[in-house]
């Protein structure tokens, strides 16, 4: 190598490391939840909907995308003290602009509000996030932070161990009376709200003692060393004043009302929580969460998620359904599974086809270990991409293209976990994430009940015929069967892309 060569990759390397030690120092004001008021509104529907103040806590699953964002929307507007609202990503597009304005609309009326957001794709709407924040009852925190003065390359080249490690969890609680926690960001693809692509997804409207344990979790992120005021990250944003904001906003709320997803919304709204509609289920729920020390990459006394939920499979008798959006098994992980299959519990797996797969490094690591899962017993299916047009939900079914982002496991028929956690490495080792479990054999079983209902039609089973060819089975809408001995989605680039991307060491990134 050259002599100048190598005195430029040096200066590079010394100029690269300065940047990486550089010291960020700010204050911030340590907050936490308030406790619930039990002459509140929201109170007061929780009294309404039976709860027996018995330690168990009242649940519906929300499996509908307009029902997801009416719910949130609701919850926002029936606040009268408190929002805490945590998520991974916050689009700007419609559902982004609903949701913001529902916020800006509670803290108008004297609600505190307190928004912790992932910093992975902030940066497009900084104007209008300082904007907010300045609002007397809105803050808003980044979870570890891309700085603003820094480029993605040098911090991916600087500060990669800790920008890899993302906040992937969400929840939304109102006045520390309701929640909603599961598997979606807020953003139009998870509401049904896009015509190219929308996903299948899952969450938990909960009350009673369980939004005390998601409270205390947000408190503790919200606190912690990796959430930063938006105002330190968004040093110099485009001007916008809060006014600007809130006329903004109000434009783009009034635009979304007379389309036909806003009154799929009202009608919504109107189906699922007019007066006697909600019903929720009282039963044994507890949160799992990972602590925020994760981010750091660090050992902890604290255990993270995969560590608590391990028990549950451990004493796993029967059977275990796996539902991931992401499912990426790596060898150990399909080492597990044949064990459970050896000493006599059933898994099922359900996970995205190729096309359905919006993420191609995941579906092509997955499809690596698939003959060996198959091997070991474990049953797999892939989700259709053309399963909303089969199921003909949401105003969009026509046009979408479905994928699955639900992350959800059922044990033995008793225990159902609904959260943010996906069966990959990124989400036991690198990521944070969240999740109520359940424990009600009868909303289990009629769940999982559901689901087996739902998997002829709207996904391939994957099976391995004894010479080790793959056949993918599933039912047509004329109730006929249709074979395939070879991968039925995906175009020819889908194929060359997941063949190159299996090749490539990145399983322990995924």
């Amino acid at each position: 190598m050259k002599p100048r060569l190598i005195g430029g990759l040096f200066m590079c390397a010394v100029v690269l490391a300065a940047c990486a030690q550089t010291q960020r120092s700010y204050e911030k004001t340590v907050t936490t939840s308030v406790s619930a008021r039990p002459n509140s509104g929201l109170s007061q529907t929780a009294q309404r909907l039976g709860d027996p103040r018995d330690g168990r806590s009242g649940v519906k699953l929300i499996s509908d995308g307009e029902e997801a964002l009416v719910s949130r929307l609701l919850l926002a507007a029936a606040a009268e003290q408190t929002i805490d609202a945590q998520y991974y990503l916050l689009h700007n597009d419609t559902t982004g602009h609903l949701f913001a304005a529902s916020l800006l609309q509670a803290a108008d009326r004297g609600v505190r509000v307190r928004l912790l957001l992932d910093d992975m794709d902030t940066s497009s709407y900084d104007a209008m996030t300082a904007a907010l924040d300045k609002h007397e009852n809105i803050e808003i925190r980044l979870f570890n932070p891309f700085w603003r003065d820094q480029s993605l390359l040098v911090a991916g080249l600087t500060d990669f161990k800790r920008i890899n490690r993302r906040m992937h969890n969400k929840s939304m609680t109102a006045d520390n009376v309701f929640t909603i926690v599961g598997g979606r960001n807020i953003g139009s693809e998870y509401f049904l709200a896009r015509k190219e692509m929308n996903y299948a997804d899952l969450d938990v409207l909960a009350t009673g003692p369980v939004v005390r344990q998601v409270s205390d979790s947000f408190d503790s992120y919200w606190n912690s060393e990796f959430a930063v005021p938006a105002s330190v990250v968004i040093e110099d944003p485009e001007t916008i004043s809060l006014s600007d904001a809130r006329i903004r906003l109000t434009e783009l709320v009034e635009e979304a009302k007379p389309t036909p997803y806003g009154s799929a919304l009202r009608r919504s709204a109107k189906e699922n929580f007019a007066d006697g509609a909600l019903r929720l289920d009282w039963v044994p729920a507890q949160l799992y969460a990972d602590p925020p020390s994760k981010a750091a990459g660090a050992d902890s006394a604290d255990p993270i998620l995969a560590s608590q939920l391990l028990p549950y499979f451990e004493d796993a008798e029967r059977e275990v359904n796996i539902i991931s959006a992401y499912f990426v098994p790596r060898t150990n992980g399909v080492r597990w599974m044949t064990e459970m299959e050896n000493r006599g519990v059933e898994v099922k797996v359900v996970t995205n086809s190729l096309a359905s797969n919006d993420v191609a490094p995941v579906y092509a690591h997955y499809a690596k270990k698939r003959r060996a899962l198959l091997r070991g017993g474990v049953e797999l299916y892939e989700l259709r991409p053309d399963a909303y047009q089969v199921q003909r939900r949401g105003i969009n079914w026509a046009q979408s293209r479905s994928g699955l982002h639900s992350k959800a496991f059922a044990v033995d028929d008793r225990y159902l976990f609904v959260g943010s956690f996906n069966w990959d490495p990124r989400s036991v080792n690198i990521n944070t994430e969240m999740g109520i479990l359940i424990d009600s054999p009868a909303l289990t079983t009629q769940t999982m009940a559901a689901l087996d209902n739902a998997l002829p039609a709207y996904t391939y089973s994957v099976t391995l015929e004894r010479a080790g060819q793959l056949k993918w089975t599933t039912q047509n809408e004329d109730g006929t069967i249709a074979e395939y001995d070879a991968e039925p989605t995906g175009s020819v680039w889908d194929h060359i892309l997941a063949g190159f991307f299996a090749v490539l060491p990145i399983g322990s990134q995924l």
